[in-house]
């Protein structure tokens, strides 16, 4: 993990490092707390000894899989340079036939993962088969230059409704939205969020243990330190109502992930937390929101525009 960050910080400049879930910060993070599917596989190309791609995988038996969990990895890709997508990828397959991985199973590739174009390169040649379905739908939206604009973007259903929730917030009293320290307050901002991610759902409470806090934990001062932080939160009255866990990665914002009290679901506080982080994306200069991956309605109410994900076998 310290050579994979060593080559992010040697050819970040030059390589298409677009997938925030496979930088090394990230992985690394992932495999300290929640493990991975097999024994770390990281296969680094070189061409006349410039890197020309990089596959961070895991290996178990004869199948090797993403190193990232697809759970907390949204998204997974690899890095290949533009111009050696095809020979980069036939040398890396060759490799991982020649030490016995006979099938690969890559899940929660983007119709965009550079993986893709190279895979759609390679599937002539007749050796590998390649078959891929689709796994999960993600939602995104291309953020327009206003607020105004973003209204107007919406359905004139979906307008009313975001304008009606913003007036019955108004009328219940004072209320504000605000992105939380990321220095010394830190760990108390992710205090505060878990406490309201375990009053949203007894579903998301499960899956909010010891082992998932501890991950997130982590994961939020590994964000901080990268500049990458974008930690919101929506009081009512003084009280902490929602919290939106975002992150600004090459133009884009994320939603990782959110939690608010069920007791102020009156109010919607969930989804206009949501709604106000979109707003500060777009203050903020931001070209894209991506809402992650998850079929839930209200991203497809707010604006976001459905995409699929797929899962490619790769059998050598």
């Amino acid at each position: 993990m310290e050579a994979l960050a060593d080559l992010w910080q040697q050819t970040r400049s030059r390589l298409p490092w677009d997938c925030l879930f496979i930088t090394p910060f990230w992985l690394e993070t992932v495999a300290a707390h929640l493990g991975a599917a097999g024994e770390p596989l990281i296969l680094v190309v070189r061409c006349r000894r410039e890197v020309v791609g990089i596959l961070p995988l895991c290996r178990s038996g004869e199948n090797a899989f993403f190193l990232g969990i697809p759970d907390v990895c949204d998204y997974q890709d690899v890095i290949l340079a533009p111009g050696h997508e095809t020979g980069a990828l036939e040398s890396a397959l060759a490799y991982l036939s020649r030490t016995g991985i006979h099938r690969l199973h890559l899940q929660a590739l983007r119709p965009d993962a550079v993986l893709i174009k190279g895979l759609d390169s390679v599937k002539g040649s007749g050796r590998p088969k390649i078959s891929r379905k689709t796994v999960e739908v993600t939602f995104e939206m291309e953020l327009p230059g206003s607020w105004d604009e973003y209204l107007r973007y919406l359905s004139g259903k979906q307008r009313h409704e975001v304008r009606r929730k913003l007036r019955r917030l108004e009328s219940r009293g004072p209320s504000r939205f605000y992105m939380a320290d990321a220095g010394a307050g830190l760990d108390g901002a992710v205090d505060q969020f878990l406490r309201l991610f375990h009053l949203n759902r007894k579903d998301k409470s499960r899956f909010m243990d010891d082992t998932m806090g501890g991950y997130f934990r982590a994961l939020i001062a590994r964000l901080a330190r990268h500049d990458l932080l974008r930690f919101y939160f929506m009081e009512v009255e003084d009280q902490p109502v929602a919290s939106v866990l975002c992150f600004d990665y090459m133009g884009t914002r994320y939603l990782y992930n959110s939690g608010y009290d069920a007791a102020y679901q009156d109010l919607s506080v969930g989804v206009l937390s949501k709604v106000f982080s979109i707003r500060a994306a777009i203050e903020n200069g931001c070209r894209r929101y991506d809402f992650l991956k998850g079929a839930e309605v209200y991203k497809r109410r707010i604006g976001g525009q459905e995409t699929s994900l797929f899962q490619y076998t790769v059998t050598l």
